[in-house]
């Protein structure tokens, strides 16, 4: 059998949880860089169209008011014009960048400054509108028209690359993941195989023990049986003395009571592999209130069975009833007739068999405890018994798949609810 434990294979996997959480942090670093790629292009696509959208403003005030500068004699309209000019040249000055942009956009403020600076020549500073300037101001349009053309290649370009990015930064993502669920797999083979063999053991283990069991119990009851034959034929012998005949009959009840104490530890130790089956409740239950009718004398019985098949076989059905029905008349108070039912319903998957008493009860603690092999309160010290059969019947369920539910009240009454699936 291999060395490895759980505890050591989940300690292996630690690199499971760093390639993860480098994979989480891939992905929250590719999100993190698309967002900061888009806010970049959508803030330089905005100052690209604004820019864009200001310059040929500007480019086209600035012809407006050199043409009425060129157009008008009145000192104060010059003055007014002129000082209009200079507002845009200058406003129009920060925006001057592509390239040829800037000596343009100069000879421009050159012709422009002429125009202002010759109040006296309107005739030439018209002449000089019409050609010059208006010439100067259309090549400069045309320069921001290439400039938009460029920014909006080089915007293509930043989202074609921003693409490439994602793809790369995915592909690494995705060798990680893949190389994470192979790491995986081998993990969870290698626990697999682990567990497999751990199931193999503890099956060997259980075969042994049952057989161990079997032999044992064998053994044991060997040595009764000559015991109790001697005991039977001393007691049917006539003429024996009072004291004899006393002596005997406490060895025959001594003898009965580890009779039973083997047979309950033999039941319990192969409780927790009930074989295969399935039987009918309401059959079980009629056949084995028949067979214990002798211990049934005066009880007030009370049956509701409204379920179908259950997923065990007949014996171990009747074990079950027999240990519940036997705890129910055992500890029955002595002050009111003992009255049983017997209830079974189908539950979804599950088969339902409660049986109430109105029996002595039990305190809170023992009730807690009940379930636990050989334990016993402290008013089950007064009645025979070994403390076995609840431990019988709580493993027996549990390893058929099934729950076992007790609840009790003091010398009121105890409900026992068995649930074992349909068959």
């Amino acid at each position: 059998m291999s060395n490895d434990n759980p505890r050591t294979v989940l300690l292996s996997s630690w690199p499971v949880l760093v390639a993860f959480g480098l994979v989480t942090l891939l992905i929250i670093g590719m999100l993190g860089l698309d967002v900061v790629f888009e806010q970049q292009e959508a803030r330089r696509t905005t100052d690209i169209v604004e820019n864009s959208q200001r310059s040929i403003t500007l480019l086209n005030n600035i012809r407006d008011h050199a043409e009425h500068l060129a157009a008008t004699n009145s000192e104060p309209e010059i003055d007014q014009l002129a000082r209009a000019v200079d507002e845009d040249a200058r406003e129009y000055d920060p925006l001057a960048t592509y390239q040829g942009e800037r000596e343009e956009w100069t000879h421009l403020q050159g012709l422009l400054r002429e125009l202002s600076g010759n109040p006296r020549n309107r005739q030439r500073a018209a002449s000089v509108v019409e050609g010059e300037i208006g010439k100067s101001i259309d090549k400069l349009l045309s320069i921001n028209s290439l400039e938009g053309s460029s920014n909006v290649a080089a915007i293509r370009a930043a989202n074609r690359q921003a693409v490439w990015s994602d793809a790369v930064v995915g592909g690494i993502v995705i060798a990680i993941a893949l190389a994470i669920s192979l790491w995986l797999l081998r993990v969870l083979g290698r626990q697999r195989r682990l567990i497999v063999e751990r199931v193999r053991f503890l099956n060997e283990k259980n075969s042994e023990l049952e057989a161990f069991a079997g032999r044992a119990a064998h053994d044991l009851r060997s040595p009764m049986n000559p015991i109790r034959g001697y005991t039977d034929l001393i007691l049917e012998s006539p003429g024996l003395p009072a004291d004899v005949t006393a002596m005997a009959q406490r060895i025959r009840r001594a003898v009965d009571r580890m009779t039973s104490v083997v047979d309950n530890m033999l039941a319990l130790s192969v409780s927790g592999r009930p074989p295969p089956g399935h039987s009918s409740t309401t059959l079980v239950i009629e056949r084995t209130l028949e067979e214990m009718g002798a211990e049934l004398q005066g009880v007030d019985l009370a049956t509701k069975l409204r379920a179908g098949r259950v997923a065990c076989t007949e014996e171990v059905l009747a074990q079950i009833l027999r240990n519940l029905i036997g705890n129910a008349t055992k500890f029955r108070a002595h002050d009111r007739p003992l009255r049983i039912t017997i209830e079974t319903r189908d539950v979804g998957p599950m088969v339902e068999i409660a049986i109430e008493d109105n029996g002595l009860g039990m305190d809170a603690e023992s009730a807690r405890h009940a379930f636990e092999p050989f334990y016993r309160g402290q008013m089950d010290r007064e009645l025979p018994g070994h403390g076995l059969g609840l431990a019988i019947v709580d493993r027996t369920t549990r390893a058929l798949g099934g729950t076992c539910e007790l609840s009790s009240v003091l010398d009121h009454s105890t409900r026992i609810v068995v649930r074992l699936p349909r068959a």
